[in-house]
């Protein structure tokens, strides 16, 4: 059965069309793809991201054991401060991504809900004479998030106080109303946004005050339909659709964005060391541009000269680029920009040309 998000039913006074979507019924769409989209990329759209789960680290040794565990150099991150970063086993395969945040007292973990008992599974398996206390807040904590070009204004106006988030992970404690809400500078769609993350108790009126405050800022609602064809053209992976434990991290594409190059070892770090010294991964997660109008599947088979080369993970149809795009793994030798190939689309056969990421250069996000 799909897994309810905390505001499951309770999204809008009107009507929400839910879908099943990985392992959630998310909301789809509020009725609008074309306005949710456009809140997205020129307003500020109003998301319910509590498929995070939260994971509270604390303890003295919590940053030295952190640090020598994930992919990314936590030494380095002050209180205020936040990262992505990766828990991996030691064969390099992907435990769970994660967004990491450092306080004065303690660390805080995001990761996909379905995987947060998993990764604090993992952690503790490490915890040896270490001063360290790993506890999963799961479900104990919602995540409302603010995206688009308003997000970070809208965010500061809603608390009512000057919110400085300068640069990608910064986070600030506010008060909204009278719910204390953590503001954090991320994205979940590669663009500009702001994650509130605040009790579970308080989600429901923590969704109605951003709507309401939010309203001199056109903020509007935004499903999942909108948010995924955000985050496909600009390239960003989503654990559960795109990437699973069977992944070693090479392939996934996150060692660009989640991996410290300098930080010595990590669980994993001697494998991903060898596959950059001898020899890439045998597959690797490929943005596409399709030809046409249709829209491939996700698990559709993609061909080269005949052969099987891949298999698609995520599509849509652009509305920025006005045509459909996808994001799939493709073997070694398939995988070069500018490489046409076929997607194996029932019985049609849609051309495709393997391109860089992301493929809306526009949405990522900067200071």
């Amino acid at each position: 059965m799909p897994i309810p998000l905390l505001l499951h039913g309770h999204h809008a006074e009107g009507p929400v069309a839910y879908e099943p979507f990985g392992p959630w019924i998310v909301p789809w769409t509020f009725g609008s793809f074309d306005d949710e989209y456009r809140s997205l990329r020129t307003g500020v759209g109003l998301l319910d991201g509590s498929t995070k789960a939260l994971i509270e680290v604390r303890g003295a040794d919590r940053a030295s054991f952190l640090h020598n565990l994930l992919t990314q150099d936590l030494k380095r991150l002050a209180p205020g401060g936040g990262c992505p970063a990766a828990l991996l086993t030691a064969s390099a395969r992907l435990v769970s991504d994660l967004f990491v945040l450092a306080d004065q007292d303690a660390h805080w973990l995001l990761c996909e809900a379905p995987r947060a008992q998993t990764v604090v599974e993992a952690l503790n398996r490490y915890v040896i004479t270490e001063d360290v206390a790993i506890t999963n807040h799961e479900r104990r904590a919602a995540l409302l998030v603010l995206e688009g070009p308003g997000a970070v204004e809208a965010a500061a106006d809603a608390c009512g106080a000057d919110v400085s988030l300068s640069r990608p992970g910064d986070h600030t404690m506010r008060a909204l109303e009278h719910m204390p809400v953590r503001l954090i500078r991320q994205s979940l769609c590669g663009g500009p946004g702001v994650w509130c993350l605040a009790s579970a108790e308080d989600a429901r009126e923590l969704w109605n005050a951003l709507q309401r405050i939010g309203r001199r800022f056109g903020l509007r609602p935004t499903g999942w339909e909108a948010l995924n064809a955000a985050r496909i053209e600009a390239g960003v992976p989503w654990f559960g659709i795109d990437m699973d434990e069977t992944n070693l991290l090479p392939e996934t594409g996150l060692e660009t964005v989640a991996v410290s190059d300098t930080k010595g070892c990590y669980l994993g770090q001697e494998v991903i060391a060898r596959l950059a010294t001898y020899g890439s991964v045998s597959k690797r997660l490929v943005r596409l541009l399709v030809e046409g109008t249709r829209v491939p599947a996700a698990g559709d088979r993609i061909a080269r000269d005949g052969e099987e080369v891949g298999r698609v993970t995520s599509a849509c149809r652009s509305p920025a680029l006005q045509r459909p795009i996808a994001l799939g793994y493709l073997k070694r030798g398939a995988d070069e920009p500018g490489t046409r190939v076929e997607i194996l689309h029932g019985p049609t056969r849609l051309a495709a040309t393997v391109t860089t990421r992301p493929l809306i250069q526009s949405v990522v996000d900067s200071p």
